[in-house]
Formats: structure tokens, C-alpha cells, sequence
């Protein structure tokens, strides 16, 4: 009985754990800015992993302007500070591809794996690229990388896990 106990508290111990770490380790970006060219004002928004092994994910990008909003499968590569910092989001959009380039701070350190900085970052400089060919500017902006954190059910799994794991401790000391 004991062991199984003891089974019981390390599978929930562990459940708890990777649960409220796996959604902790996000970060969701929101990108405004606004395309000179047209003066129409534009919102990004996509979730990176807080930790990447590579500066080039694909993820679900929603692009917002004009009152409507898509989501496309995008493709965001993070900049050092050599490539004008930030980061490009390029998609697919009836045929062509289309690449909008931020420029600005850089917002991940280290080599590999690379950590992504929190905070609100100025864009400086930025263009789109429609199939490699540039369209137009952007004008200002700014990027807001806010961190999730794990849902309280997480945790309350964790901490269950551990208090079972400490009543088994202290019947196994008495």
C-alpha cells in the first residue's frame, strides 16, 4: 500500500510540475505599427517558447488591420543586433510571400539555446517585402512581449504531489 501511495504522489508530483511549467515558458508578442504607404495601422500577434534551440520558428501569426484579423502560418526569425535586431514574420497571401522586417533592439541573448527578453521594445526602423521585391515602410511602432504563467490548477496539482510525497516521508521516519 505504501508503495503504491508513494507511486500515486510522484505521478501527480510530476503532472503538476510539467504542466505548470510547459505553458510557463511562453511568450506572446503583440507588434503595432502602421504601413506608410497607405498610413494604415497594423497589429502582429503570435507565442514563441521563452527558450529557443533556433532564431527561425513557424508559428501562427494573426495579422490585424482595417478591422479584420487572419491568422497565417508564419515564419518568424529573431534578428541580433548585426541584422538590425527584432525580428521578420514572413507568409503566404494569395500566392505571393510577404515579409515584414522590424528592426530595433535585440530581444534574445545568449548562443544557443537562446533566451527571448520581456518587455516593450520601439520598432526603429522597418519595411515589407512582397516576394523579395520592397513595397513600402513602416512607421514606428513597437513590440510587447509579455510571459504567460501556469493556470492555478497546475500548481495546485504540483503542490498536492509534494505534500504527498511529505506525508509518506513522515510515516516512514515515525
Amino acid at each position: 500500500m505504501r508503495k503504491a501511495m508513494m507511486i500515486l504522489a510522484v505521478v501527480v508530483l510530476l503532472g503538476g510540475a510539467s504542466a505548470a511549467f510547459a505553458d510557463g515558458g511562453s511568450i506572446n508578442y503583440t507588434v503595432t505599427s502602421t504601413i506608410t504607404s497607405i498610413n494604415q495601422p497594423f497589429t502582429f500577434t503570435f507565442s514563441e517558447p521563452a527558450t529557443l534551440t533556433s532564431l527561425t520558428t513557424f508559428v501562427p501569426v494573426t495579422f490585424s488591420a482595417g478591422g479584420s484579423s487572419t491568422v497565417f502560418a508564419g515564419e518568424v526569425e529573431f534578428f541580433d543586433r548585426a541584422d538590425a535586431g527584432l525580428f521578420d514574420v514572413d507568409f503566404s497571401e494569395g500566392g505571393d510571400l510577404l515579409t515584414f522586417e522590424f528592426g530595433g533592439k535585440q530581444i534574445f541573448k545568449g548562443k544557443g539555446p537562446f533566451s527571448l527578453k520581456k518587455g516593450k521594445f520601439p520598432v526603429e526602423l522597418g519595411d515589407i517585402l512582397v516576394n523579395g521585391t520592397m513595397e513600402s515602410f513602416l512607421t514606428g511602432g513597437k513590440v510587447t512581449a509579455v510571459a504567460t504563467t501556469p493556470e492555478p490548477a497546475s500548481f495546485a496539482l504540483l503542490g498536492l504531489g509534494l505534500a504527498g510525497l511529505g506525508v509518506l516521508r513522515k510515516k516512514r521516519l515515525a
